[in-house]
């Protein structure tokens, strides 16, 4: 939840507590407001992308309404941060439909990491096939692999995520092909796409 801080205050902010002390949580979020834009608009100079993990479901006392996507619209729309790229990741479960809306914008694309690890095999579908519906070119393919110690190790997380994903994905395009929204052709290219394509595009990468 960013809004527009400035420059000023924000290094008063900074230049009073740089050295000790704790600031308030209203000043504190100036800084934090400011320092993001900073950080979004170096990014899209250098041609990197901005990463945002947006997602609830981390204990009973998380604020739920603080991992709303909708939340992030505010960078999204500034004027001087549209040539960043930012990536939703964790796509903003279980809240896909704000995600689905901000996906409209030229500079947002979502990832389904940790998606593919939490939701149910049906639900991963379903939001796979309403965000390719509309915004086929947006939507990209991630794990979340982490090392989780002795009894789960990140090459255990990556299996089960990339199984999951792959699974996801095939029942979404084979249901829209059932239902002739996409011909089996472009079907594969919407999962070549998912899988690879977005990711180079959304990340500035090199195909080669």
């Amino acid at each position: 939840d960013f809004d527009i801080a400035d420059s000023a205050t924000a290094a008063a902010i900074y230049g009073r507590y740089a050295a000790a002390g704790v600031p308030t949580h209203a000043e504190y979020k100036v800084l934090e407001d400011y320092l993001v834009r900073v950080i979004a608009r170096e990014a899209g100079r250098l041609g990197m992308a901005v990463q945002i993990h947006s997602a609830d479901g981390f204990g009973g006392f998380y604020s739920a309404a603080g991992a709303a996507p909708h939340l992030l619209e505010s960078l999204f729309n500034d004027p001087s941060l549209h040539g960043a790229h930012f990536v939703i990741v964790h796509g903003g479960w279980p809240l896909v439909g704000e995600t689905m809306s901000q996906l409209g914008k030229a500079n947002v694309y979502a990832d389904i990491s940790l998606m593919d690890q939490i939701a149910e095999p049906a639900a991963l579908s379903r939001t796979l096939r309403m965000w390719l519906a509309a915004w086929p070119e947006k939507v990209l393919f991630g794990t979340d692999a982490f090392d989780g110690g002795v009894q789960q190790g990140w090459e255990q997380v990556a299996w089960v995520a990339s199984h999951n994903a792959r699974r996801a994905l095939g029942d979404a395009l084979t249901g829209m092909v059932r239902e002739n929204e996409v011909t089996a052709v472009r079907a594969k290219e919407l999962a070549r796409m998912v899988l690879r394509e977005n990711a180079i595009v959304a990340y500035r990468l090199s195909d080669k």
